[in-house]
């Protein structure tokens, strides 16, 4: 295996997760000879396959990948995705169809006006506008992300209403737009008392979520094989053991069989917490060390559960309906995001996978447009689930969440938020846990990579990308 890692990269990154697969292919495509590296035998991280099953892993929905990043990524073309209309639907506790999040305005319009929420069409255009207007502004694509401050007065230059999201907390934007009980349409609870970005980033898509056929995993492999195909040398089923530090320096890591691999940079596309595991406690910060561990210590109670069926189910549908959305059901305190693959994909399997809080057995509400008798196996997989295939202790899909104070130029912490490890010269971040943070995005990873190609000397590569995505954005 030693044989593999003769000579030395340019760099080195740590995490085979669709960030550090989105940064792989930025810095292959400007020259750089790269070298990745993914513990799973897998690509995409949480959002690979489930092992054995071309079905998604945790990550269920794509939506939040810009058309530029699409484009910049060369992933038009290379996904088959269903899209749905309506995107997803919101279920009574009947079991009935409540709202239905339709992908056109003219859609979205006349249902919110149906249900008496005459302000949610606004509130998602101001929303839109908000990350737009930070794109404009280069408060977006950048390798030195904006202060909550910076990001209003950005954004205020451009579009003072829609300042209102750097300005606000998610609670005191919302009761100026919906009633109480629709917020949960739009925010989850934990962005209520904090600032309005987090709602901003999750509404900048109009809330429409894509799936992938056959899963999400098939976005990792699409970014595996373009950056396979610029040059990258990717290494799946290998696990770093850590990194290695000379002089203050990142020079290289070391693979858990003890080989050596020599890059003159290391990029992180790992969770926070398990970056003082690779580099060493003892190059960080006791304040810093405190911080991490209290964010991998607040476990999410978030599960995903796949549901294999007998028989193919049969959710309310409405007519006029395209294909079969994600459902969005609540009971007795419980609930979750239903996704059907197996009736957008044709494969002989019929697995529907359901994300959040949902009630897994006789007692519970089975699976919308099933009953319990269909059910062959339901698996279960808790927080503890993801710390052991992926490494993210805390079972939060964000690694860390998208709140205050960790959000803007603080995410994932004070003074980390320029991609580069303080500290540590040549050590870099690029995942979830960094700026513009959450999930499925690849901005992250892209931003992460203009920072490491900035610091190589490489300002014209640079300028050229964030042209390229300007140009893109409509900028």
């Amino acid at each position: 295996m030693g044989s593999y890692y003769k000579g030395s990269y340019d760099v080195a990154i740590v995490g085979g997760g669709v960030n550090g697969l989105a940064a792989a292919n930025v810095l292959a495509r400007y020259g750089l000879r790269v070298a990745l590296f993914e513990q799973n035998p897998w690509p995409g991280g949480l959002a690979g396959y489930v092992p054995g099953i071309a079905s998604s892993l945790y990550a269920y929905a794509y939506g939040l990948v810009p058309r530029e990043v699409e484009a910049l990524l060369g992933l038009r073309g290379r996904l088959r995705l269903h899209r749905p209309n309506p995107s997803w639907v919101a279920l009574d506790r009947n079991s009935g169809v409540a709202f239905e999040w339709w992908r056109d305005e003219q859609g979205l319009e006349e249902e919110a006006v149906e249900q008496g929420l005459e302000g949610l069409p606004h509130l998602v255009r101001l929303a839109v506008r908000f990350i737009s207007c930070l794109k404009k502004g280069g408060g977006y694509y950048t390798v030195s992300p904006p202060s909550r401050d910076e990001a209003a007065g950005i954004v205020d230059t451009c579009d003072p209403e829609a300042a209102v999201f750097a300005e606000r907390t998610g609670s005191a934007i919302l009761s100026e737009y919906l009633p109480r009980s629709a917020w949960d349409l739009v925010a989850y609870p934990s962005m209520l008392s904090s600032n309005g970005y987090s709602l901003a980033y999750y509404l900048q898509n109009w809330n429409v979520w894509d799936q992938p056929l056959p899963g999400m995993g098939a976005v990792g492999e699409a970014l595996l094989e373009s950056a396979v195909s610029l040059g990258v040398e990717a290494h799946m089923g290998a696990r770093v053991a850590r990194v290695i530090v000379e002089n203050g320096r990142a020079s290289g890591v070391v693979l858990s069989g003890g080989s050596r691999v020599r890059a003159r940079a290391v990029l992180l596309s790992v969770p926070l917490p398990l970056i003082p595991r690779l580099a060493g406690e003892d190059l960080f910060s006791e304040h810093d060390l405190r911080v991490i561990r209290r964010i991998a210590s607040r476990r999410l109670d978030l599960y995903r559960v796949d549901y294999v069926l007998r028989a193919r189910p049969s959710p309310p549908r409405r007519r006029g309906w395209e294909g079969t959305p994600i459902y969005v059901f609540w009971s007795q305190g419980r609930g979750g995001e239903y996704t059907y693959p197996c009736l957008t994909s044709g494969g002989s399997v019929c697995i529907v996978q359901a994300s959040g809080r949902p009630g897994v057995g006789p007692s519970e509400p089975p699976p919308p447009g099933s009953c319990w008798d269909d059910i062959v196996l339901a698996n279960v997989r808790g927080p503890g689930s993801q710390e052991a295939c992926c490494g993210n202790p805390n079972g939060h899909p964000d690694h860390v969440p998208m709140v205050d104070p960790h959000l803007y130029n603080r995410r994932p912490l004070d003074g980390w938020g320029d991609y580069r490890v303080p500290g540590v010269e040549g050590l870099y971040h690029g995942s979830s846990s960094s700026y513009p943070g959450g999930e499925v995005n690849l901005v992250a990873g892209i931003n992460a990579a203009l920072r490491v190609m900035l610091d190589h000397g490489m300002e014209s590569s640079v300028k050229e990308v964030l042209g390229f995505l300007g140009k893109e954005a409509g900028v």
